[in-house]
């Protein structure tokens, strides 16, 4: 009996901690596409945990994209959350940077890091952006 009750025990809490994984985690989160209301725009995909190795280059990109204004709408996308949209824009790690044309198709996008310090290439991106610009 008391054998019985453990097990119940045990399964309750697996259970329940597995149960408050899902909710924090966002396993049934409604996955919205992009609001892109027929514009281009960039997307951003980040993360909000990882080692500290990826944290650092993460931190890098933030304070580049902080100290950039975008010429486009600028969706910022947690990695980890949103893998449909990774998967969608064929994106594999993070930080990345993704340029959208205003149907949603991948025109440009930059997910190999320049350098720890400075892992996006923002000059590339305006040169795409204006090109995408001028000629819709």
């Amino acid at each position: 009996m008391t054998r019985r009750i453990l097990w119940i025990l045990f399964l309750a809490s697996l259970t329940l901690t597995l149960g408050l994984k899902a909710v924090a985690e966002g396993w049934f989160a409604a996955r919205e596409p992009l609001p892109l209301n027929g514009q281009p725009a960039l997307v951003f995909f980040t993360l909000s945990k990882g080692c500290e190795c990826q944290m650092i280059v993460i931190r890098a990109a933030e304070a580049q994209l902080a100290d950039w204004v975008s010429p486009l709408p600028l969706h910022r996308v947690d990695f980890d959350h949103r893998r449909d949209l990774a998967e969608q824009f064929h994106v594999f790690r993070a930080p990345a940077l993704v340029l959208v044309d205003a149907a949603g198709q991948v025109v440009w996008k930059q997910d190999e890091g320049v350098s720890d310090e400075s892992p996006l290439d923002l000059n590339q991106a305006e040169r795409q952006v204006e090109a995408l610009t001028k000629n819709p």
